[in-house]
């Protein structure tokens, strides 16, 4: 691509047109937004005038330039990707921890001298016996007067067994709950097994 060729004549404004460009001109030079915009071109038509007009972007160009080669050398995007992570761990854990648990994690955090928070947290769980509480299960509602029974036996006949009958004769009724759980199994394998492994 041929390079451009600079003007040979200048434009003929009048006064009117003149006052207007460089009114434009000096808004944009002086507005946050576009003064290193308009340096920009300056610098690519006439760097002397750049270097003498703009100097504060001149600067601010180097001082860029020059932070992010410490940012490249200090790795400092590496160090806040850590950071972020961290904080991550540790609102991930704020979701099924309290405040007070937290604070307890992040004391054997710093006891230990450790970055991981779900290590830490795993370290407080052992220490004061306090698991993941989205891993516990619920706690059953207390019963109120709730009694027990005793379980229905059945006798010989297949009849079920009071208690006062069951217990006059533990021997031949367990014996016979027994042979229940014996012919229940085995009426199971006969229903669910192939004819080879029946007997």
């Amino acid at each position: 691509m041929a390079e451009q060729q600079p003007l040979q004549q200048p434009l003929q404004l009048n006064a009117q047109q003149q006052a207007d460009l460089a009114h434009l001109a000096f808004i944009l030079g002086h507005h946050p937004k576009t003064r290193a915009g308009l340096a920009g071109l300056v610098k690519e038509i006439d760097p002397r005038r750049y270097s003498t007009s703009f100097r504060d972007v001149a600067e601010q160009e180097k001082f860029d330039a020059y932070r992010r080669d410490l940012e490249e050398r200090l790795d400092v995007s590496g160090m806040r990707a850590a950071a972020a992570a961290h904080d991550a761990q540790k609102a991930k854990l704020a979701e099924r921890y309290g405040e007070e648990q937290i604070a307890g994690i992040d004391a054997v955090r710093t006891r230990y001298g450790l970055k991981d928070w779900n290590a830490a947290a795993t370290l407080y769980a052992a220490e004061t016996g306090a698991g993941d509480p989205t891993l516990r299960p619920p706690r059953p509602d207390p019963v109120r007067d709730a009694t027990w029974e005793f379980p229905t036996v059945e006798g010989r006949d297949g009849k079920p067994l009071d208690f006062k009958a069951f217990a006059s004769d533990l021997r031949g009724s367990s014996l016979n709950a027994a042979y229940r759980a014996i012919d229940e199994i085995q009426n199971f394998k006969n229903r669910t097994l192939s004819p080879a492994f029946q007997r």
